[in-house]
């Protein structure tokens, strides 16, 4: 599935990480978390050095300014969007090892999960 997606400014904690980082990436998690915002959550990944094997930097916020700490833009353009079985809870990790080993090509942009209020999780990849 594809997707037009609108530039949108999303304000939150950021960390420069990679995918064999997973302790830096929970601590984001907790750290965030721990803010009780409310709404759609964004978990943004740019800035990357190569491809899913390097080093990125991911920002987890919303389009409320919650806190000024960070900011990141999420760049318009067309994602390819794939869905994340939100009934198991290791949903996202096993739709991003599906990621990595798929032929998607990817352009490295900006990439993000969405986290609706509704409890569906999309997660869009710039091509």
């Amino acid at each position: 599935m594809y997707a037009a997606v609108t530039e949108k400014l999303i304000y939150g904690k950021r960390i420069r990480t990679n995918n064999q980082n997973t302790d830096k990436i929970l601590s984001l998690w907790e750290e965030f978390l721990r803010l009780n915002v409310k709404g759609d959550i964004y978990a943004v990944y740019h800035n990357y050095s190569s491809d899913f094997t390097g080093d990125y930097d991911l920002h987890i916020g919303s389009e409320e300014k919650f806190i000024d700490e960070s900011s990141v833009m999420i760049l318009a353009g067309n994602y390819h969007v794939v869905e994340v079985d939100n009934t198991d809870p290791q949903g996202v990790f096993h739709a991003w090892v599906d990621i990595w080993k798929s032929d998607i090509r990817r352009a490295y942009k900006t990439d993000f999960e969405f986290y609706s209020q509704d409890g569906s999780i999309k997660i869009f990849l710039s091509i």
